[in-house]
Parts: structure tokens; C-alpha cells; sequence
């Protein structure tokens, strides 16, 4: 086995993050910048890879393959994409790493360009080792907007390689403890159109305000529904699948009824419960309304699109090989679940076996002033050293995880 230096990995990955969050890529916006550096990073360590561009040719996710062309391999999948540092108060620069008391702030540090630092700093020693099992790296764009990339990165992952990898690890931020279910997620804009008029005559037409906030009522009745059927799964917080609206505009004048109004809401999901179930008896419902409202106004319709695909929740179990071994690398014998949704589920729906697992917080993610502690990059790296080990005796690890 090859003996690695930890210090030097740290170093190295502490030298990538600082490179990976100068690029301040948003979700939407071209991530050529970032993926040609990593791209770069695989060629300097002579390591085939794959581009999947979307149709504009402005984005582009990434994947390869480290080792033997043979079935039962691992995914290390993340994103390169950050949220805006728009409008928040930070008293360090958003996108200049900065190392003070042992914790390095950055947009994207925590979520989740520290895993991607992890896993290209691990990148020689994976290439010299003399792994038994492959392990893929598959970097996405677009996550924080939706995971928009991911279905087709995973085609082409099944597509490429004729052997088939087994397993997946998200590297989003938990802490490195396993998670094994997430919630799924949808987000969704709904359009109310009438007819405009004076306000003092409201019984010539319908205000798309009023209509706007009858349909937010009857969607928030559909989570109350969920709770009172006790429809719970205790291990998420909170247990039940949630609704919520969070954008509304609409209306010219305070003396014109409104004839358009369009609210943004978003619905997630525990795995038991169905986001599909939820549109279609939404839509149902708005249908009744626009057969009785156009008896006022002719012209009155409802319109619901998606903002991008359902994005599937995942529910893995605790007794899957994945958790198992994912268990082993990081010294533990538990899981947890939590709240907001990633790539996982896609991943899952795929056929690997999923777990999120990658250093850093979420409680850090998305805010001002976000960070990740050194000592979570050292626990990751730690965590991909033992995962080596896996790969390469196909023995999950027997050591004190913190010694390594």
C-alpha cells in the first residue's frame, strides 16, 4: 500500500480550496472557469475524464475513473456551483479564503468545495495506489438551483463505463457523519390571470391576488392534512412533508383589481409521501376554480410550471452495504438523516447505493461569513485514506480512525 504524508494532503487541500473558491460561480451561470481548473488538475495526474456539457455549451459536469475497469466501485460526487453572497453582511472577503483560528472562510468552504479540495488532493494518492476497486469522481453544476445537471451526468456515467460502480457518497456537508435519507424537493411558480377593473367594482371581475392567496391557503390545508393524518417520519424535522410560499407579486395599482398575480412555492417531501400527488390534486383543485371563475371572468386561468425536475428524496437503509462500509471509513455505527434535498436522491433512483457524507456543516452553508474547521478537512481526508484502503484489499478498515 502506498504510505501517505496527512500533512501534505491537508496542506494541499487547504492550497485547492483556496483556488476553488475564488471561482464565484453561482448556480446558473457558466462554470467553465472552475471545471477547466479541475479538469487541469486530472490531467497533471494523468487521469482520463468525461465532459458532459449542457445544450449551450456554457456548463459542463465532469466525471472518471481512478483504477480497474471492474464492477463494485464508489462515486465521490459534488457540486461546483455556490449560492450568492448577495446582501448578506460578511466581515471577511466572499471569496478569498481566509485562515483564522483554525477555520477557513469562504463562500462555498462548507458547501461544498471543501469535499471537492479533499477528494483532488487525494487524487495522486488514489492514482499510485494499486486499487482493487475503482473509485469515480462526479462533479456537477447547477445543484444549488435545482441539481439541474444531475440526470445527466448519471446517464453518461452508465453509459461510459461498461462495468458498473456500486455505490455513491455525496460529499455535502454533514460533519462526515453518514446521512442515509434526505427529504425530496419541488419548487414550483403558479400564474392566476383575469381581468383587470376599477376596484369599486368587484363583482366584474376577479382579483389574481385574492385568487393567489385562496390557492396558498388550500396548498398550506394540504400540509395540515399531512399532519392530521399523522403521516410522520420521526426521523426528519419536522416529521411531516412540508409546503411553503415563499415569493408572491402581483397587481399595477391599489384602485385596479389585479389581473395577474404569481406566487413561488416549494413542497418537501418525506420519502413515504408523493411531490407528483401533491401537483396533481393542486391542479385538480385549480381546475374546479377556473370552470367556476370564468362564469365572472372569461378570460380568468390558473398556470402551474415546475422550476426544474422533482428532486427525489432519499431513503437508504441503515442496514445497506453502503452505510455499512461508509461506517467503517468514518469510525462510527450510526446515521442520521436530515431535511434538505441534494443529488443523493437522484444517485439512489439510479440504483447505487447512497449515503451524503462530506466534511463541514450545513449550520455554516449558505450564510454569511461560511466556514469550514481545518479539522473536518483533516477527518475527510482521513475518511478518503481509509476508503483507499477499501479499494485496494476490498477489507473495510480496522484501525482508530483519528490516527490516521
Amino acid at each position: 500500500m502506498v504510505k501517505t504524508n496527512t500533512q501534505n494532503k491537508l496542506d494541499s487541500a487547504i492550497s485547492i480550496l483556496g483556488d476553488l473558491v475564488a471561482f464565484s460561480i453561482l448556480g446558473g451561470q457558466s462554470n467553465l472557469p472552475i471545471a477547466e481548473y479541475i479538469l487541469k488538475w486530472l490531467q497533471k495526474n494523468d487521469v482520463d475524464h468525461h465532459e458532459v456539457f449542457n445544450e449551450s455549451k456554457d456548463k459542463v459536469s465532469i466525471h472518471c475513473r481512478i483504477g480497474p475497469e471492474v464492477d463494485g466501485g464508489i462515486i465521490l460526487s459534488g457540486h461546483m456551483d455556490v449560492v450568492t453572497s448577495e446582501g448578506q453582511q460578511w466581515s471577511k472577503p466572499d471569496f478569498t479564503l481566509t485562515n483564522e483560528d483554525n477555520k477557513l472562510y469562504a463562500r462555498g468552504t462548507s458547501d461544498m468545495k471543501g469535499f471537492l479540495a479533499c477528494c483532488l488532493a487525494m487524487l495522486p494518492h488514489f492514482k499510485q495506489a494499486n486499487l482493487k476497486k475503482p473509485i469515480y469522481f462526479a462533479f456537477s453544476y447547477d445543484e444549488e438551483i435545482g441539481c439541474l445537471a444531475s440526470e445527466q451526468l448519471i446517464l453518461s456515467i452508465k453509459s461510459t463505463y461498461k462495468e458498473r460502480p456500486s455505490f455513491a457518497i455525496i460529499g455535502e456537508p454533514s460533519l462526515m457523519q453518514t446521512v442515509n435519507g434526505e427529504k425530496g424537493a419541488a419548487f414550483f411558480k403558479t400564474t392566476i390571470y383575469s381581468a383587470a377593473a376599477h376596484s369599486s367594482e368587484v363583482r366584474k371581475s376577479i382579483s389574481a391576488i385574492e385568487e393567489a392567496t385562496y390557492l396558498i391557503q388550500w396548498l398550506l390545508g394540504k400540509m395540515d392534512e399531512f399532519i392530521a393524518e399523522r403521516n410522520f417520519d420521526d426521523r426528519f424535522e419536522p416529521p411531516y412533508t412540508t409546503i411553503h410560499a415563499g415569493v408572491i407579486k402581483g397587481g399595477n395599482a391599489v384602485n385596479i383589481i389585479a389581473d395577474q398575480c404569481e406566487f413561488s412555492w416549494d413542497v418537501r417531501n418525506i420519502p413515504s409521501d408523493s411531490i407528483q400527488e401533491v401537483l396533481d390534486s393542486f391542479e385538480e383543485f385549480c381546475a374546479k376554480r377556473t370552470v367556476e371563475k370564468r362564469e365572472t371572468c372569461p378570460n380568468f386561468k390558473i398556470k402551474t410550471d415546475k422550476q426544474f425536475s422533482i428532486v427525489p428524496s432519499l431513503d437508504t437503509s441503515e442496514n445497506s452495504e453502503i452505510v455499512r462500509i461508509v461506517n467503517s471509513f468514518s469510525g462510527t455505527d450510526s446515521t442520521k438523516t436530515v431535511s434538505f434535498a441534494s443529488e443523493a436522491g437522484y444517485f439512489s433512483e439510479a440504483g447505487f447505493e447512497t449515503v451524503v457524507c462530506g466534511p463541514g456543516s450545513m449550520d455554516q452553508g449558505h450564510r454569511a461569513d461560511e466556514f469550514i474547521e481545518i479539522n473536518e478537512l483533516k477527518k475527510c481526508l482521513s475518511f478518503l485514506e481509509r476508503m483507499s484502503i477499501w479499494a485496494e484489499t476490498s477489507k473495510e478498515p480496522n484501525m482508530d480512525y483519528e490516527k490516521i
